[in-house]
């Protein structure tokens, strides 16, 4: 009788073991707000260093966005410095500088004055403003957006 236990001991003890291992794995460990997600990633990330004049070679400026919001009773008066990732990049990007005011001008046309309040809608803006782009795009990505002026006022 003494070897049955043994075994059926054992064998709750291997079921439990891997139960646990599997649990383990497969839980989410990322935490739940998203600002704190993002730190730890650029933790993992080395970065490296763009001088200053590499970047203005780098970056580009649309100015004085001027549109309503998806609520009509409101407009905004928006400026975004675009950040690409190669001198080549940038030259395609101005050539298309009309598609990508019309991507701002839609993007933000979509959008309600509730959505772009605070630090949130504005990472949303610009994440939205970042997928766009790259989809016209060919010779290298958007970056990052930089918000240089943004004003919502009602009519």
């Amino acid at each position: 009788m003494l070897p049955w236990i043994i075994v059926i001991l054992l064998a709750v003890t291997l079921i439990v073991g891997a139960a646990f291992v599997l649990w383990n794995s497969f839980v989410n460990t990322e935490p739940a707000d998203p600002r704190e997600a993002a730190r730890e990633q650029a933790g993992q990330v080395e970065a490296e260093y763009i001088s200053a004049e590499k970047l203005a070679e780098m970056t580009y400026a649309i100015d004085d966005i001027i549109t309503n919001l998806a609520d009509p009773a409101f407009f905004v008066n928006a400026s975004f410095t675009f950040e690409l990732d190669s001198a080549d990049a940038k030259h395609e990007f101005e050539l298309l500088a009309y598609k990508m005011k019309d991507v701002i001008n839609t993007t933000l046309s979509d959008m309600t004055p509730e959505q772009v309040r605070g630090s949130e809608g504005k990472d949303a803006l610009t994440a939205a403003l970042i997928n766009k782009t790259n989809e016209l795009l060919h010779e290298g990505k958007v970056r990052h957006v930089y918000i240089t002026k943004f004003i919502v006022t009602e009519q």
